[in-house]
């Protein structure tokens, strides 16, 4: 999360130099200030945005329901098998020896 907001606030740091530094010579220094700073916050909100839509993408999580499997319930019925028959396998395994 912290990433998240550092990396937005350098996107914000990014568009208000920008617009400052090519407003500079053109305006009054206090509506500089004031329309840099407005870009920098719209710039910060999108930036959120723009890393949820790619977060969303690169999980897909369409692929991720498909994948999932369906246990049936015959197979969910159906008992652990106990040591006393892994037992009675591995004894049958060795007598087949």
């Amino acid at each position: 999360m912290v990433g998240t907001i550092l990396s937005n606030f350098w996107v914000a740091l990014f568009a208000f130099s920008i617009y400052f530094f090519s407003a500079y010579p053109f305006m009054e220094g206090l509506s500089i200030l004031f329309n840099a700073s407005v870009l920098a916050i719209i710039f910060f909100v999108l930036t959120f945005i723009v890393r949820a839509i790619i977060g969303f993408v690169m999980e897909n999580p369409v692929n991720i329901e498909q994948e999932m499997v369906v246990v049936s319930p015959d197979v969910a019925a159906e008992p652990e098998i106990t040591s006393e028959k892994y037992a009675e396998i591995v004894k049958s395994l060795l007598k087949d020896e």
